[in-house]
């Protein structure tokens, strides 16, 4: 499948609602619903382009499209915090660096299921749902399989109640916005832009008209899951239409691309940025917000994409035939 330049869009809007959230919770507080977009795409993205690969082979280029970038932020930020003063709050002992680099969920000093780059509380919530899709393609049930695992697991933690950190975690009904993703992979698209745009206008009014509302954590799958489908949903089948915007959303997509840096990197950033001009002014929050699709950028041009080449090309590179030039 060509890459969905809708998707690549809506990455870049997921992101920067992230970004807002954190540079002002209490008056961003809707740009939390970012995570729930990223979550029902990677679902999507999942059941889309994911079917034609053996269960090692996704889980490989999961893998490189994840961890470099999440291991070298976690680890210069443990050199960064010997550094007097640079990460005031930021300490880190071994059990804690270690379930950090391997997406394992622990209680943070705070009682909070943070790892120690906090926003990778998400990716240990994407690396579960993985190895649930290739579980799926290894029992040839990449769709209904991990559907059906979510939710009986979110059955369980509804009845149940687990309090122990790693069940509490893994039967959270944010699991379900990655089936509602894979669901809507298998959904017969329509070809019409004005049902898509419906579908994008009222995803994003009820975004807006639940409001506070959906800080109740066992309300959030209604709050923000769903208008986040909808808004999937329309987007694709806009683009399906053939009539997506594409170059006037240019700037966006390619902001897309970097979508994984700028999530990772934006809290570094707005933290140094924050020490020296504050959040409170116009001018800072569009300091910060230039500074960190700066970063961005950069990161993801002069580390994430070449290191994932390389990676892709030594654990993917075809064998040369018989007879090949060299």
């Amino acid at each position: 499948m060509n890459q969905l330049r809708s998707v690549q869009v809506l990455r870049a809007i997921a992101a920067l609602a992230v970004v807002f959230f954190h540079l002002s919770p209490s008056s961003w507080t809707l740009g939390a619903a970012g995570v729930d977009l990223f979550f029902v795409i990677s679902g999507f993205i999942m059941g889309t382009v994911g079917l034609g690969d053996s269960p090692g082979r996704f889980m490989s280029k999961r893998v490189i499209r994840i961890v470099p970038l999440y291991w070298a932020i976690t680890l210069a930020m443990c050199v960064a915090s010997q550094v007097p003063g640079l990460f005031s709050t930021f300490t880190f002992d071994l059990p804690r660096l270690i379930t950090s680099l391997f997406f394992i969920p622990f209680q943070d000093p705070q009682g909070e299921i943070w790892p120690l780059v906090v926003v990778g509380w998400t990716l240990n919530y994407e690396m579960f749902f993985y190895l649930l899709f290739a579980l799926g393609l290894w029992l040839r049930r990449p769709i209904i399989a991990p559907v059906l695992v979510i939710c009986g697991l979110v059955a369980a933690g509804w009845i149940f109640q687990p309090a122990q950190t790693i069940p509490h975690f893994y039967t959270s009904q944010l699991l379900l916005e990655f089936a509602l993703g894979l669901l809507l992979s298998r959904a017969v698209f329509f070809k019409n832009a004005a049902l898509g745009s419906a579908l994008v206008l009222a995803g994003f009014a009820s975004l807006l008209s639940w409001g506070l509302a959906s800080d109740t954590p066992d309300w959030r799958i209604i709050y923000w899951g769903l208008p986040a489908l909808a808004i999937v949903a329309g987007f694709v089948a806009i683009e399906r239409a053939g009539a997506f915007p594409g170059q006037a959303l240019r700037p966006l997509e390619k902001l897309g691309d970097a979508s994984y840096s700028l999530y990772l990197t934006h809290g570094i950033v707005l933290g140094i940025i924050g020490k020296f001009i504050g959040h409170e002014s116009g001018f800072a929050v569009l300091a910060a917000l230039v500074a960190c699709i700066t970063v961005a950028m950069l990161s993801y041009y002069l580390f994430e994409r070449p290191v994932g080449q390389i990676l892709r090309g030594l654990l993917f590179a075809r064998p040369q035939q018989p007879g090949a030039p060299a």
